[in-house]
C-alpha cells in the first residue's frame, strides 16, 4: 500500500525551514512576517511546530512568535491548539485540488478558510482567508527547506 500525500508530508515536516509570510489586513493594513519555522518530533509522533521572526504589520514592526501541534490521524494532517489540544485544521488532501487540501474553521463568528499546498520542490503554501465581525484578514504563508 502507497502512503498518503498526508503521511508523505508528514514525514517531510520535522526540521528547519525559512518561512516569508504576507498579510493583508483591512484594519491594520499590509504586512509580512520573516524567520525560521522547526518542526521537532514529540514522544507521542505529533510535530510540535515554532515559528520566530520579525512581523512588520501597517505601521508596527517587531518580534513574533506562534506555535502549534501537527498531528497525522489517519490520512488527514491535523492542525492543533498546544495545551488543549483542540483541532483547529483538519486537511484532507485529494487528487483533484494537486497536492493540496482545504478546511474551514469557524471562532464565533468569524470564518477561517485555510488551503495547505505541498509544492513539488518540497516547499509548502498555507494561505488563510478570514472574515467574520471581528476580522478581516488574508495570510499565506511560504516554507522553504532550509
Amino acid at each position: 500500500m502507497s502512503a498518503s500525500t498526508a503521511q508523505l508530508l508528514f514525514r517531510a515536516l520535522p526540521g528547519a525551514w525559512m518561512l516569508h509570510r504576507e498579510i493583508d489586513d483591512a484594519r491594520f493594513g499590509a504586512g509580512t512576517f520573516a524567520g525560521r519555522a522547526t518542526f521537532t518530533t514529540h514522544a507521542d509522533g505529533a510535530l510540535r511546530y515554532d515559528e520566530h521572526g520579525e512581523l512588520q504589520l501597517g505601521a508596527w514592526r517587531g518580534p513574533a512568535w506562534r506555535r502549534w501541534i501537527y498531528a497525522l490521524e489517519g490520512d488527514a494532517l491535523v492542525i492543533r491548539y498546544p495545551g488543549t489540544n483542540a483541532a483547529l485544521h483538519t486537511f484532507r488532501f485529494s487528487p483533484e485540488l494537486e497536492r493540496g487540501a482545504r478546511h474551514t474553521h469557524f471562532c464565533g463568528a468569524d470564518r477561517y478558510d485555510a488551503s495547505l499546498k505541498h509544492e513539488p520542490d518540497g516547499a509548502l503554501a498555507l494561505s488563510y482567508v478570514v472574515n467574520g465581525p471581528a476580522k478581516n484578514y488574508r495570510l499565506n504563508t511560504f516554507l522553504t527547506r532550509v
